[in-house]
C-alpha cells in the first residue's frame, strides 16, 4: 500500500455511529460539556518554566547592574569631596603661610626700628 492510499483511507468521511445526534441533543440539554484532554508539548512545559527563570534573572542582573552603578557614584562622590577637602587645607596652609609672613615681616620691622634692640 502507498502512503498517499493510507492516507486518503484513514482521511476519508466517515459516518457517525447510530444515536450519535441523540447523544449530543441530551447531553447539550443536560449542560455538560466537552472535556478536550489538555495536550502540552514540551515547548509550552519549557516556556512556561523559562518566563518566570527569565525575568528573575533579569530582575537579578537589573539589581546588581544598578546596586553597582550606585556604589561607583558614591565612590565619584566620596573622591570629589576628598579632593575638594585636599583643596581647601592647601587653601589654609596657603592663607596661614601668608599670615605667618606678613607677621614675621612686621616683627622683623619692628625690631629693626625699635632703640631699645641692642642689634
Amino acid at each position: 500500500m502507498s502512503l498517499e492510499h493510507e492516507l486518503r483511507r484513514a482521511l476519508s468521511r466517515k459516518d457517525p455511529p447510530g444515536g450519535f445526534d441523540d447523544r449530543v441533543v441530551s447531553k447539550i440539554r443536560a449542560g455538560e460539556t466537552a472535556r478536550m484532554p489538555i495536550v502540552r508539548s514540551r515547548w509550552s512545559r519549557w516556556s512556561r518554566a523559562s518566563l518566570p527563570l527569565a525575568a528573575s534573572l533579569m530582575l537579578a542582573f537589573g539589581g546588581s547592574y544598578y546596586m553597582h552603578k550606585q556604589q561607583e557614584r558614591a565612590a565619584r562622590e566620596q573622591r570629589a569631596q576628598t579632593e575638594q577637602a585636599a583643596r581647601n587645607v592647601v587653601l589654609a596652609l596657603q592663607i596661614a603661610s601668608e599670615k605667618i609672613s606678613a607677621a614675621q615681616a612686621k616683627v622683623e620691622e619692628i625690631t629693626r626700628h625699635d632703640p631699645t634692640n641692642p642689634r
